[in-house]
């Protein structure tokens, strides 16, 4: 449906009459060709027709998805540069695509990371598009991209809203959310300090459409991909007079032409202003610079947005920071050079590039030292403030700590007391850590456990009687039996392993200190000796 009468929009008429089972996600309309374009998730087509054909007329079918794995959801139009957009809301074939208005040149511009893409729209003061995609669960996002589908931000994520379709302005998104059905805004540009999104309308229905007047006829005039667009559909517009049938009635017509104000033109069939750049309203006689800038100058940007020209003592987007504003400490006063940056002009016997630092304070020190190592290199000046300070010196004057002092002429020569000091700490430090690491190996030795002594007992009989007894299993009689007690054997295991008697080899080593071969120490024929 269209307005029956631009004097009173809520007079409508119908401009195509529905035919069958249709689901109308999304409409876009181009003001150059004066078509209509709506996707149909349905019938998975894209269709069109002129506003200006009757209501029985039959669209015509622009884009047939029937046989891909497309749903087309939100649809936008680049009138400048002749381009549809759509996205495909289907979320195994998630994607955005363009393709020429003349029907060529279809190309997939955004593909991956987004689940279920809405609604779209074109942006021609930035020449980008934004989107709303409904991620998997209860998230959402607000992106954008260019129209190439390169640099894509994302503006905005978020919780519980399910976004339908959106709208741009100047300045500001705004989407319809069937959640919680109400309508959202949020700042277009990225900014580090811009919260969430707010609520701007709520509703008691489901919000689906939403559209943003962008008086594109004002603002995209100066655009060189929209300038001849632009102007031929101004022409046209303004070429367009309405019947007159008596004097009379152009008699009010002239009368209506000097409706607009500032310089803007009087559209008769609408009976509406098309504003110069830098005004608005509904006869504009809003000027956009007024108020706009706090200090400067304020200009329209080829995107018909107020810019502010700020003086040299102040910055901000609307000149609103003053540069000198806390700069100077101590009571300093502050200037702003040639180059624009401010600097700061001292009291006495303050200094530094915002007068924090003390000289007199800084001195007290050095006219300790001065006092004790009369050679002393001191920063210049320090020698008359010492005079005037030593008195308060000799009373107990404060210890104050030395900060870095750029301002103040200081003599070539490095203070020797300065690196001996540090020379000492290191060597200090050091020490330190050789008697910490002495400390814990004494402690560590000192508790560590005592290796114990391994004893092992075997007894020995001279003869075994075959018949009674068998070797290693029942125990000799007494009388016939010795026990031999062997300590730190390696295997513990008077068969198969040698062993030394500790005492024998003691009386050996005594007397014969060259004795180099062990073995001749093993106790050999253990049964010869014991018996």
């Amino acid at each position: 449906m269209i307005p029956k009468d631009y004097e009173d929009p809520h007079l409508i008429e119908k401009m195509l009459q529905r035919t069958k089972n249709e689901a109308v996600r999304s409409l876009a309309y181009d003001p150059f060709d004066r078509n209509l374009y709506w996707s149909d998730m349905l019938n998975k087509k894209i269709f069109v027709v002129s506003v200006d054909a009757n209501a029985f007329t039959t669209p015509k079918v622009f884009l047939d998805f029937s046989h891909e794995n497309t749903q087309p959801d939100g649809i936008a139009i680049d009138f400048c540069r002749r381009t549809l957009f759509w996205t495909n809301s289907n979320f195994t074939n998630s994607c955005i695509e363009r393709i020429g208005l003349n029907g060529s040149e279809r190309k997939v511009i955004v593909r991956g990371e987004m689940y279920a893409p809405h609604g779209i729209v074109v942006d021609q003061l930035t020449d980008r598009i934004y989107y709303v995609v409904d991620q998997q669960g209860i998230h959402f996002s607000v992106e954008s991209a260019n129209l190439d589908g390169s640099d894509r931000q994302v503006i905005l994520k978020g919780l519980n809203n399910e976004p339908f379709s959106l709208a741009v302005t100047k300045d500001a998104i705004f989407w319809t959310d069937h959640t919680n059905r109400a309508i959202w805004g949020h700042a277009k540009f990225i900014n580090e300090t811009e919260g969430g999104a707010n609520m701007i309308l709520k509703y008691q229905d489901r919000p689906r459409g939403i559209v943003a007047r962008i008086h594109y006829l004002t603002n995209s005039l100066n655009d060189e991909h929209c300038h001849k667009v632009v102007a031929t559909i101004k022409n046209r517009i303004l070429s367009i007079a309405p019947p007159t049938n008596s004097t009379l009635d152009m008699g009010a017509y002239v009368l209506r032409k000097k409706y607009c104000l500032n310089g803007g033109e009087f559209v008769a069939k609408t009976t509406s202003c098309i504003c110069k750049i830098g005004f608005k309203g509904t006869r504009c006689e809003i000027n956009e610079c007024f108020n706009h800038c706090v200090h400067g100058t304020c200009v329209i940007s080829s995107l018909g947005l107020p810019t502010c020209e700020c003086p040299r003592s102040h910055f901000g987007p609307r000149c609103q920071w003053y540069k000198c504003a806390s700069h100077c400490m101590n009571d300093g006063h502050c200037i702003i050079e040639d180059s624009g940056e401010p600097s700061c002009e001292c009291k006495e016997n303050y200094g530094g590039a915002h007068c924090e630092y003390n000289s007199t304070e800084i001195c007290a020190l050095y006219c300790k030292i001065l006092k004790l190592e009369p050679d002393t290199n001191v920063p210049y000046g320090c020698h008359d403030i010492c005079e005037e300070l030593v008195q308060h010196s000799e009373n107990g004057a404060e210890t104050y700590a030395i900060p870095k002092f750029e301002h103040l002429e200081m003599c070539q020569q490095v203070d020797p007391w300065t690196s001996t000091v540090i020379v000492v700490f290191v060597c200090g430090v050091v020490a330190s850590l050789g008697l910490m690491l002495l400390i814990v190996q004494g402690l560590r030795r000192f508790y560590k456990p005592a290796r114990p002594r391994i004893k092992k007992t075997f007894v020995v009989r001279k003869q075994a009687s075959p018949s009674t007894d068998t070797p290693l299993t029942n125990r000799p009689v007494a009388t016939e039996q010795c026990e031999i007690t062997i300590e730190n054997c390696c295997n513990m295991n008077i068969c198969d392993t040698p062993c030394f008697d500790s005492k024998l080899l003691e009386q050996t080593l005594s007397r014969n200190g060259k004795v180099k071969e062990d073995k001749k120490m093993l106790i050999n024929s253990m049964d010869d000796e014991l018996y």
